[in-house]
């Protein structure tokens, strides 16, 4: 054939292909081939070959296609699984002589003779010669060879001619109308129908073809692997038992004395029981089991018997039969696979938990009733394919081990800011980001992991109690790896907030979050000193008892400063509704509804003030990268971190945070009978996560310096809904008189300087990215510096001379301060400017606040949140390390993973861009990481990997290794670790 197609002569006729020929090697040398391709069962075509190679030329009379068109074929009754023969009926194309030809098992063809031809010649087969037949047929067998048995008769031509009609059964008889050698028997089938008594004459027997199917070199190595790795190989074959046992110990599925072989030299030697060497067969770890000696109807005790032994070879078996053996092996528990063939095997290979079948040689039957194709047809690739579902199912647990991991970090920190209440560690933004980011390429690099150099000597698991996810490996991810990371996760984020000025003393019962980083944290100190923008100390002021100012705002610990505790004040006003036409920037638009939102007070702010509780900004955060000294003197038009400021900011997140301006309790006029008194009281002020110092609530109002609270004799814990709010602007003068003692400004002198430090102020001024900007506060207002034209000092407040009236670069210009914008020489800082204008985006003074203290906290948050989840990722990386191996060490197995290589490449290019690239760090809640905060979680992760490669050293030494003398399994003892510990 050429390209599929059968070459034809020049009559169209199909030109014969010559059964062999040469082929021309790169050498120049030949070599003989087969040009006939087989096509059909194995036997047959070894059957065609041994005979056609007689016959060199298709021409010749012995050749195949030549006898097959001279003795045509006018019966067949094909092989099946019961008879164990196939019989045929020819036409001698010379004569029109019909013969019927068995060929068959070599003891169920004898069975059917009564003579044999010897030397050519019909002679009565006699029970001598039977039994000759019989020994040679076993010596054959017992070498491994597949025997089949030939036999014909000669039928009458006046009866059996091409009139005669040949049937199998018909409604009479159930046996055929020919010649076959059946046995006699009286009796009638189910249907009634009788025996013909002409299938009962005896064939002549030929002889006995032996055919020789070596296993493949593979199959006794894949069955010592299958052996070491305790899976009991049974065989189930239609060969003769003796022949099944023979190729059975070539393969190493037999490798003791079977019961029989025990049975037989007993008798053969007169062994009785008591004996010395008398053989047991009781004993015998192995068995052969004829077909005909097992049925459905075989009692379980029966098949208890034989599936206890370690040794089986099932031959001359039925597909009941087979599927029988396949039933009871399901019921002892077993997972069973079984592989075939044929049409036979169709049965067993369905009921199966895993049906196998050949993908040249198999039948289309076998291959539509299999769960699996074997494409080589070689049962090595079986045990490949054991090899590599247990690498499957160790890579998945490797990789949900993995995986599971991160869980305890990322939910560590819920737990810890519900129960201790401190700043969340770690948003749900980054954990989404662990999930769906970093982990995704390292746990799919698992499926490339190569198998462990022990993956063959493990017994099969148990399928009821050796799960994917078990207790143990629970254990592992959860309660040491897992926690471990946590931990690493944990002193991160203590470390980096440390640094940025919030040691972990301050940090329980701080961490609500709509105070944390929303509003201003108020702290007592022990020593430590107060600190300028320029890192200049104030020597007169004692952080203990003294606030600071707005030139030194900072608080620096020293040498022996220390934080002895901290705190918010009373978010103690509250109502509910929202005001309409509302404008945060302008007091006028409030209407003393919160959208239920608590809030902070003047009289709250005063009371922790009074107790040595002062506005706390870390100079570490001064000294930090997130540092903007915009933050002690924040334009209200502009969005802050928090988000609670800005031209476009929502109602709800405005009063979630600190307003630009305060609520004064004892101010409000709604009421005359409630001026300077606690009205509305609702209930308890305190929320969870928000402590405030015990002494604020018992805070003396008549020392309030922005409150008068003079009727009322101390303030409370509680929570009230009647409240003025005042924010400093100029209209407040003109309307709002219960404003003057929370804003102090001096009306009568026309100057709005603020001497409120937590109240808004209002600035002219400028500096080089913004001409109309707030700028710095001095603490008096006498050292407010003024400039000439030129930009330089050239006196202050009070003291200057006629020319010396511009305002100074980055300075605030508070109303009545008078100095003239040197860029806008029409602007100037009048009080008759600010009275008359309401705050907004197009009035000249810009709305300020101090938010310092607040976006400390924020930025410090942001940057141990991001610490965090880059611990997070580094301890991961170790774990993905120890997650290679379930037993061995890493340095047996070896990183020739290059995908999980690539994994880890890509988590930290991951890391780095959450961490570093804008807008996509600030979308996440990250910031750019210092890089000495990647540096607290690396000994964490050296931890895990010797921690972990100290549990599977300890397992390795204290679980011994030995091999089963009967079954050749690998049996392992298990140590006290591993059954604990290993996974």
């Amino acid at each position: 054939e050429e390209g599929g197609k059968k070459k034809l002569d020049q009559f169209g006729n199909p030109i014969p292909v010559p059964f062999k020929g040469f082929v021309t090697q790169g050498d120049g040398s030949t070599i003989e081939s087969y040009n006939w391709k087989p096509a059909g069962n194995a036997s047959e075509c070894a059957m065609v070959k041994f005979v056609q190679s007689e016959s060199s030329q298709p021409s010749d009379e012995s050749d195949i296609d030549s006898i097959r068109s001279s003795y045509p074929t006018k019966f067949a009754i094909p092989f099946n699984s019961k008879n164990k023969y196939q019989v045929h009926i020819h036409e001698n194309s010379k004569n029109s002589q019909h013969a019927v030809l068995m060929k068959g098992a070599p003891e169920r063809v004898l069975d059917r003779c009564t003579h044999a031809m010897i030397d050519g010649k019909v002679v009565e087969l006699t029970q001598e010669e039977r039994m000759n037949i019989v020994r040679q047929q076993e010596s054959l067998s017992s070498n491994g060879l597949r025997c089949l048995g030939f036999a014909e008769l000669e039928l009458d031509p006046n009866v059996y001619n091409n009139d005669y009609k040949y049937v199998a059964d018909n409604d009479d008889t159930y046996s055929p109308n020919f010649p076959i050698g059946d046995k006699q028997d009286d009796s009638r089938d189910n249907n009634g129908r009788e025996q013909n008594i002409i299938s009962c004459n005896g064939l002549v027997f030929l002889g006995i073809m032996a055919l020789i199917d070596p296993p493949r070199p593979a199959v006794l190595g894949a069955v010592e692997k299958c052996k070491t790795a305790g899976i009991k190989v049974i065989m189930v074959t239609g060969d003769h038992p003796i022949t099944a046992q023979a190729i059975a110990y070539k393969v190493g599925i037999l490798w003791s004395k079977t019961r029989g072989d025990m049975e037989k030299d007993n008798t053969k030697f007169g062994r009785e029981p008591g004996d010395p060497d008398y053989e047991n067969p009781d004993d015998a770890e192995a068995i052969v089991v004829p077909g005909h000696t097992i049925s459905v109807d075989t009692k379980e005790s029966d098949w208890d018997f034989i599936l206890s032994h370690r040794q089986i070879v099932f031959a001359r078996t039925s597909p009941q039969q087979k599927l029988v053996i396949v039933e009871n092996c399901q019921r002892q528990g077993h997972i069973v696979a079984v592989t075939g063939d044929g049409v036979n095997d169709s049965p067993a290979i369905k009921k199966a938990d895993i049906g196998i079948a050949m993908g040249i040689m198999g039948s289309e039957v076998s291959k539509n009733a299999a769960d699996m194709i074997l494409l080589d047809d070689n049962f090595a690739s079986i045990v490949l394919g054991v090899e590599e579902g247990r690498l499957i199912f160790d890579n998945l647990k490797k990789s949900i081990a993995y995986t599971i991991q991160s869980n305890i970090p990322e939910i560590t920190p819920f737990l810890a800011f519900i129960i201790f209440a401190i700043p969340l560690p770690l948003t749900t933004f980054l954990i989404l980001a662990i999930d769906l980011g970093t982990d995704m390429i390292p746990a799919i690099s698992m499926a490339y992991e190569q198998p462990e150099a022990d993956i063959m000597k493990r017994p099969p698991r148990n399928s009821k109690t050796d799960r994917l996810v078990t207790n143990r490996m629970i254990q592992f991810s959860y309660g040491q790896i897992g926690m471990i990371q946590a931990l690493a996760g944990f002193f991160t984020y203590c470390v980096v907030l440390n640094d940025y000025g919030y040691p972990p003393n301050i940090l329980v019962n701080r961490g609500h979050s709509e105070v944390w980083g929303h509003q201003p944290l108020f702290c007592k100190f022990n020593g430590g000193q107060y600190v300028n923008l320029d890192g200049d100390i104030n020597e007169d002021l004692n952080p203990a008892i003294d606030p600071p100012t707005r030139e030194y705002p900072f608080w620096f610990e020293g040498f022996d400063g220390e934080i002895h505790t901290c705190g918010y004040a009373y978010n103690s006003y509250a109502r509910d509704g929202k005001p309409s036409e509302f404008d945060f920037r302008d007091s006028t638009s409030y209407t003393g509804q919160t959208k239920g939102k608590h809030t902070g007070t003047i009289e709250s702010y005063e009371a922790l003030t009074q107790n040595h509780y002062f506005e706390y900004i870390p100079w570490r955060g001064r000294t930090s990268s997130f540092w903007d000294n915009r933050y002690l003197n924040w334009n209200t038009n502009d969005s802050n971190g928090p988000g609670n400021l800005g031209e476009n900011v929502e109602m709800l997140p405005y009063f979630r945070g600190r307003p630009a301006g305060l609520w004064s309790l004892c101010e409000q006029a709604t009421d005359s009978s409630c001026v300077g008194q606690f009205c509305g009281e609702q209930g308890s002020a305190e929320i969870r996560g928000a402590q405030v110092p015990a002494a604020a609530a018992n805070a003396d109002p008549s020392r309030f310096n922005f409150a008068d609270c003079s009727n009322q004799q101390e303030m409370t814990s509680s929570i009230y809904d009647h409240a003025l709010y005042c924010n400093g602007q100029g209209s407040e003068t003109l309307t709002q008189s219960g404003c003057a003692n929370v804003n102090k400004y001096g009306i009568d002198s026309k100057i709005a300087f603020p001497n409120n430090p937590f109240q808004t102020f209002y600035c002219m001024g400028f500096n080089v990215e913004n001409k109309d900007s707030c700028g710095r506060l001095t603490d008096e207002e006498e050292a407010l510096p003024f400039c000439d034209s030129d930009g330089n000092v050239c006196g202050a407040f009070n003291s200057k001379d006629a020319e010396c009236i511009y305002m100074c670069e980055g300075y605030c210009y508070w109303p009545g301060s008078e100095a003239t914008n040197p860029n806008k020489p029409d602007q100037v800082s009048t009080f008759e400017q600010f009275q008359n204008e309401i705050p907004g985006i197009e009035s000249q003074y810009q709305q300020c606040l101090n938010i310092a203290s607040s976006e400390s906290a924020h930025e410090a948050l942001k940057h141990a949140q991001g610490a965090f989840f880059v611990s997070i990722v580094i301890g991961q990386i170790a774990g993905l390390l120890v997650c290679k191996t379930r037993w061995l060490s890493i340095k047996s197995q070896g990183m020739k993973n290059t995908f999980m290589l690539f994994g880890i490449g890509t988590e930290i290019l991951l890391v780095c861009c959450l961490a570093y690239f804008k807008p996509m760090n600030i979308a996440l809640g990250t910031r750019n990481i210092r890089l000495t905060h990647w540096f607290p979680a690396i000994p964490f992760a050296i931890f895990i990997f010797c921690f972990d490669e100290t549990r599977k050293a300890l397992m390795r030494a204290t679980s011994k290794e030995r091999t089963d003398p009967v079954t050749c399994q690998t049996i392992r003892e298990k140590g006290w670790i591993e059954r604990n510990f290993a996974y």
